[in-house]
């Protein structure tokens, strides 16, 4: 019962050709004593299902609150896409099938060579931080990053077989040559223990100290090789759980990845100092590729490596020579090369590529992660969606269908804001130019221009005729949307202005900085100069227009007068990250919402400093938005979604989700909305299978009948 479609963001794998003649030669005796092997399958008896009748798969699902169906523990309406940025990815050792992870905690299997969604695993209740298929190639071994767990998946059933639980973040996972042990390690202190996968017994700890960036096992099985924040690269005996050598300098450089060779004897390390490699045996110093890396990988004949640095350009060497073989006209935040040798894969924070290395080209693009927008939905108006893109899209708020598409900036769109008649819609660019458009018409209704740099944020007047631009050229501009003209200039932050607030007659503006500009529009005075603590990220009016409530990078939101800018209320909220985000104040001041770095979004009473809901949003918050009624908050997030969340109970409504030609909506009790249904699925639990099915599928083996009219939003 399995599906189809496709995408993927950061992570890439490289390419390098021709290895020294005399170590060649050893290179590939190595190889074929190593691929004349075969692993034997190693037999995990699964764990029982501890998930009860009506409780989620996991926390970060779209449905929460699944009604029981018989025969089944629990379900969930997915879309085939991830939900916000790639992580990792990984290959199944016969390069039939590609696993992805990332920020919305779910796994998602594809075919490899089509790039059709198969399936997804779902249980994690963090972010996938890493995937290792087991040597067999019967099982994916998962980190759940926060959640403190690394979990082992028979792939082909989709069921959970294990759930490993770590001390601290599980962040990296790596299957022993023989398919035998399980390394997680993660955590602040660096903690790698090794697991039994078969009796689930904990064979040995190794304590780092530092922040695990790499583990990798060495192919004949005799170490593992650890880079660490702050440290040397170093060599650790799997059988004593000692360090045998250390590499390099983690002081005067950081070492972010490793590599070995396919016959052990060396090691390549990815630094800030440039790609070194190393004779592991002697750890002498053999060779140092220049420039910084980030990422490294050896090809299985041991003849070209391939570097990269934070998504630049891929590179690939000669590992006889050790001379630039080529340049790659893509860049890759990950590396891994196919099994075979013949393709390297590089991943991206939203798509994984192949690069045929035969052939010198890239193979078409698995689009792993849809668009990178999500929409933005504001009470009884069109939503729109289109941040990142140059082009703006409306949708239809009832059904989730793109209605129109509008077209002319030249760069990346930044922000968008609708004027209080809820007719126009501004969007402003990297283009340097604002746009203020018919939404219902979809026609342009004026280009204003006059920035020297990009426009980062803008803000309506309440007359709905004036608008307000912030800009990186560290100037706000108001303009007169009637005549196109430019009314008055702002002089004076000292940093791009990439926030701002207006209401009508105070204008409050700031950027990267703990310095806000508070100027009354009428008179075009500079009203006071505000000090907060970190940098600005987020700000508010009351609806009074007598406060403003500030947030920034630290844990506290605070509520100014700009009067004589005395700190009124000092809301604070230990997280990680501390930052808030996002504000908004509801309709008569009462309350006001908070949006977090850290996933969470609260609702304040200002009055006393105690927080009447907190509620977990699964991704860092963009916006927070209150219905007309108050009895909603709607919070958008990084994972292009927006939750919204009854605000008597903290209970989640229903999500919206943006997808390429539509925008479904999903209720927490399983129900849906949408103009098709294409790229949605269901995954659905039982004691022997955990399996993925098309909407039909599952209405027909399962009886079920979706409502799409109790899929409410906002009251």
């Amino acid at each position: 019962m399995v599906v189809s479609g496709s995408k993927s963001w950061w992570m890439a794998f490289g390419l390098a050709a021709c290895l020294l003649v005399a170590h060649g030669a050893a290179a590939q005796e190595t190889e074929a004593k190593t691929k004349s092997k075969s692993v034997s399958p190693v037999e995990i008896k699964p764990e029982p299902r501890k998930i009860s009748p009506g409780s989620p798969l996991s926390v970060r699902t779209l449905v929460l609150r699944p009604p029981q169906i018989p025969n089944v523990l629990s379900w969930t309406i997915e879309s085939k896409r991830h939900r916000g940025y790639l992580i990792t990815t990984a290959l199944s050792p016969d390069d039939k099938q590609l696993a992805t992870g990332g920020l919305d905690g779910i796994i998602r299997i594809w075919d490899a060579a089509t790039g059709e969604f198969q399936k997804a695993l779902v249980g994690h209740d963090s972010y996938i931080h890493d995937l290792a298929w087991s040597p067999d190639g019967r099982t994916l071994a998962s980190g759940g990053s926060y959640d403190g767990t690394a979990k082992l998946w028979d792939v082909r059933s989709g069921l959970n077989l294990r759930s490993i639980k770590h001390p601290s973040w599980a962040s990296k996972v790596v299957w022993s040559p023989d398919g035998r042990t399980l390394l997680v390690s993660g955590g602040e202190s660096g903690i790698a223990k090794f697991w039994d996968v078969a009796t689930g017994a904990e064979r040995g700890k190794v304590e780092h100290g530092r922040y695990v960036l790499s583990s990798v096992w060495s192919p004949d099985g005799s170490s593992v090789a650890f880079t660490c924040t702050g440290q040397a690269a170093q060599m650790f005996d799997t059988g004593e759980f000692k360090v045998i050598r250390s590499f390099g300098d983690g002081v005067n450089e950081t070492n972010y990845s490793s590599a070995w060779s396919p016959d052990s004897k060396r090691l390549a390390v990815a630094t800030s100092a440039g790609t070194k490699i190393w004779d592991a045996e002697s750890g002498d110093l053999k060779e140092t590729l220049a420039g910084p890396m980030t990422t490294v990988a050896w090809s299985p004949d041991g003849k070209v490596l391939a570097t990269a640095y934070s998504g630049q350009a891929v590179q690939t060497w000669d590992t006889e020579s050790w001379k630039l073989i080529k340049a790659l006209p893509l860049g890759a935040s990950g590396l891994s090369w196919t099994n075979d040798g013949s393709k390297l894969c590089l991943m991206t924070s939203s798509n994984v590529t192949l690069w045929d290395r035969s052939a010198d080209k890239a193979l078409p693009t698995l689009d792993a992660t849809g668009p990178a927008a999500r929409v933005m939905w504001t009470t009884g108006k069109i939503m729109a969606s289109g941040i990142g893109t140059p082009v703006v899209s409306l949708w239809d708020i009832a059904s989730g269908k793109l209605l129109r598409k509008l077209e002319g900036h030249t760069g990346a769109i930044t922000a968008l804001a609708w004027a209080a008649n809820d007719k126009s819609l501004a969007s402003c660019a990297t283009d340097k130019t604002i746009r203020v458009w018919d939404a219902q018409k979809g026609e342009l209704i004026k280009k204003l221009e006059g920035h020297t740099e990009s426009v980062a944020t803008i803000a309506w007047a309440p007359n709905s005729k004036s608008l307000a631009s912030g800009s990186y050229d560290k100037t706000v501009r108001l303009w007169d949307t009637v005549t196109g003209k430019s009314t008055k200039t702002f002089e004076g932050p000292t940093v791009a202005v990439t926030l701002m607030d207006w209401n009508g007659k105070m204008l409050v503006a700031g950027g990267p900085s703990n310095m806000l500009y508070v100027w009354n529009t009428t008179s075009g005075q500079l009203v006071r100069k505000l000090e907060v603590s970190g940098a600005a990220q987020s700000m508010s009016w009351s609806p009074d227009g007598k406060v403003v409530a500030t947030g920034g990078a630290d844990d506290s939101l605070r509520i100014m007068n700009p009067a004589n800018g005395a700190i009124l209320f000092k809301l604070s909220l230990p997280g990680d990250p501390p930052s808030v985000t996002a504000l908004a104040w509801s309709a008569k001041g009462e309350t006001i919402a908070s949006g977090r770095g850290n996933h969470t979004a609260q609702i304040w009473n200002p009055q006393n400093g105690k927080v009447a809901q907190n509620v977990p949003t699964m991704a860092p918050v963009q916006q927070v938005l209150w219905s007309d009624t108050n009895r909603t908050l709607a919070v958008g997030t990084a994972d292009r979604s927006v939750r919204f969340f009854d605000t008597a109970t903290g209970k989640l409504r229903a999500t919206l989700i943006t997808d390429h030609e539509q925008v479904p909506a999903i209720s927490a009790d399983g129900h849906y909305r949408a103009d098709a249904d294409s790229e949605l699925v269901y995954v659905v639990q039982t004691e022997s299978s955990l399996e993925t099915y098309s909407v039909a599928d599952f209405a027909k083996k399962f009886r079920w009948k979706n409502a799409p009219n109790q899929v409410k939003l906002a009251e």
